[in-house]
């Protein structure tokens, strides 16, 4: 009589076993701002990943991936909520986001005005003129330092110029040729242009309907001429602004921060800055 209520007893035990369905914490908690703004990132990287590269291109650095802590710690930390006014830059630049996964992000920005830290792992396919050494890197990045610290002149601080913006690039990709010579997405050639041009539209279409930004401000021409294919952009309800790249290989690029700040007073911008709009 035992042994068979103890049989029973146990039968009951593995049917329940059967019918019992896993829980994730995604069931009874939606996925932070940040995390799903990085999922499309990450879709984005296996995407370009089936792309071949063109020649002429010797090296592909994907900082999101190296460098993902560093990246992720920013995107955490600044990106919780949805964001009125959003700065798109072109992509990663050699001695800024390629060695630090931070939009413009050149090293003392990160360390000091940002207060990240973190370790940085090395591409993959590393060319030997183009080293990565994280945030031990000597080199300024000059688009990062006009951009970052005029924003964070304006606006006070991170954590205020956070609170209502937010800094991105629309392609997370730095190329470099055999001579180890930056390539940006407006200098590659071929049908790889434009298919890299397309699936970073398509992802920045889904962050846009991430962050909902009533501005969004191109940095340089390569990614204003981009947007005119978003159809987000097109929305009545967004303005799309074309702020001058503050790189020094910009044509016509003399005295950026002056005329930055004045682009930035005309359009009305410094209110989102300050968080006080």
């Amino acid at each position: 009589m035992l042994k068979r209520k103890l049989e029973q007893q146990r039968e009951h035990l593995d049917d329940k076993k059967e019918t019992k369905k896993p829980v994730s914490i995604s069931d009874f908690f939606a996925p932070p701002l940040w995390l799903k703004f990085y999922n499309t990132e990450s879709k984005l990287n296996e995407t370009l990943d089936q792309l071949a590269t063109p020649p002429g291109i010797k090296c592909i650095y994907n900082p999101i991936v190296y460098a993902s802590q560093l990246h992720c710690d920013y995107l955490r930390r600044y990106l919780s909520g949805a964001k009125k006014l959003v700065f798109i830059g072109m992509n990663p630049g050699p001695n800024g986001m390629a060695q630090t996964g931070i939009p413009f992000g050149n090293v003392r920005t990160v360390k000091v005005l940002m207060q990240l830290a973190g370790s940085v792992e090395r591409p993959p396919n590393e060319h030997p003129k183009r080293l990565v050494v994280g945030l031990d890197c000597r080199i300024e990045e000059p688009s990062g330092v006009r951009l970052w610290e005029l924003f964070l002149r304006i606006a006070g601080s991170m954590v205020t110029f956070a609170q209502q913006c937010f800094v991105h690039n629309f392609c997370p990709l730095a190329f470099f040729d055999e001579a180890g010579k930056n390539l940006t997405p407006s200098e590659l050639k071929g049908p790889y242009k434009q298919q890299l041009r397309d699936h970073c539209l398509d992802t920045f279409e889904e962050q846009l309907h991430l962050l909902q930004p009533q501005v969004v401000v191109a940095v340089g021409e390569y990614v204003h001429t981009a947007l005119k294919r978003s159809k987000y952009c097109k929305s009545d309800s967004v303005t799309v602004l074309r702020l001058p790249h503050p790189s020094p290989r910009s044509v016509n690029n003399n005295n950026w921060p002056e005329k930055a700040q004045a682009f930035l007073e005309d359009n009305n911008l410094i209110r989102y800055m300050r968080n006080e709009a």
